[in-house]
């Protein structure tokens, strides 16, 4: 993400529920968050870190009927970490880059 890409219309954050960003600090500037956040449609206050949500140190969804937006912008250590699980499962395996 950049400062300046968009996907989302902020006015989608008014009608979510939950508003998950996997680093609230990044968000802030970058990404669908800080666009909504500039145009004070939502504030700091309102989002969770994904990793709180994962922990168990805050609620995310409490029902299906709830909305949430999550707007990820990218993290360096959780990518390396997703790579690794992927290879390390499918070491051994046939797979297409193994070929």
């Amino acid at each position: 993400d950049t400062p300046y890409k968009q996907e989302l219309e902020e006015t989608l954050f008014e009608i979510a529920d939950v508003v998950v960003a996997d680093s609230i600090s990044q968000s802030i500037v970058r990404g669908d968050i800080a666009h909504a956040i500039r145009n004070n449609t939502i504030s700091e206050d309102n989002i969770i870190e994904l990793g709180n949500i994962i922990s168990g140190k805050c609620q995310g969804r409490i029902n299906d009927n709830q909305i949430t937006i999550a707007d990820l912008t990218g993290l360096a250590v959780q990518d390396i970490k997703i790579a690794k699980a992927v290879y390390d499962a499918t070491k051994g395996s046939d797979t297409l880059w193994e070929r």
